[in-house]
């Protein structure tokens, strides 16, 4: 009887041992569930924090490319200003041709202008303008100026002299068998006609009228001579 009561109660604390073992198993498991749990939400938490500051970054970026193309599209305005300014200024630049009458001093000649709406007498000229150009009183002389800003002498530009000008303008009469008044621009001119007397003969007062004229190389001073004289229709 003893025998099977020591039998009896091993079995006992064996089956005791089992469940002690499999009630902490049990325990073990719930706790690595539980932490495996509790540490994914923070690991997804991590990578969304992960991820705000990369979006912050690249919005940084968009908000800095926006900038610099802002500055770029008004860097890239300016010339355009610039060159809206030149044309401007080269808008104020004319072209005439006109009588040389002689220099004022170093930097100031004398002219009357052929043509233009302008009465101006004396321009300002440069040095380098009037380089290698020997004028005479008289002669026909062709210039770009810059139209005076304050009230100032107006600035030649650009000074040649020319073999022969043609103008359209009108014939306001004979002055007598060589000479004749034309109208071009306002300026009353009188041009010597000897070489086109019977082209000019016939013709009526304010006849609209293209003019090709010259200076009179035998004598600059005299009034130029007219080469050829063409009705406009």
């Amino acid at each position: 009887m003893s025998m099977k009561r020591g039998k009896g109660n091993t079995k006992k604390v064996w089956l005791v041992v089992l469940i002690v073992a499999i009630c902490a198993l049990g325990i073990l498991a719930g706790y690595y569930m539980a932490g495996y749990l509790a540490k994914k939400p923070a690991t997804v938490d991590q990578t969304l924090q992960g991820n705000k500051p990369s979006q912050q970054l690249q919005e940084e970026n968009d908000q800095n490319a926006t900038s610099q193309a802002q500055k770029k599209q008004a860097t890239n305005s300016q010339p355009s200003e610039q060159q809206q300014q030149d044309t401007t200024i080269s808008s104020e630049v004319y072209k005439a041709f006109a009588r040389f009458d002689g220099g004022v001093d170093a930097h100031t000649i004398q002219l009357t202008l052929l043509n233009t709406e302008f009465d101006y007498k004396e321009f300002e000229i440069d040095e380098k303008v009037k380089q290698g150009v020997e004028l005479s009183e008289g002669e026909i002389v062709e210039i770009e100026f810059e139209k005076p800003q304050d009230g100032g002498n107006p600035r030649i530009v650009s000074l040649k002299k020319p073999d022969k000008v043609t103008l359209k303008g009108k014939f306001v009469g004979l002055a007598d068998n060589n000479f004749a008044e034309f109208v071009f621009d306002q300026k009353h001119v009188v041009l010597q006609i000897s070489n086109v007397a019977d082209k000019v003969s016939y013709l009526d007062e304010n006849t609209d009228v293209e003019v090709t004229f010259k200076t009179n190389q035998q004598n600059p001073q005299s009034n130029p001579v007219v080469e050829d004289i063409k009705v406009l229709k």
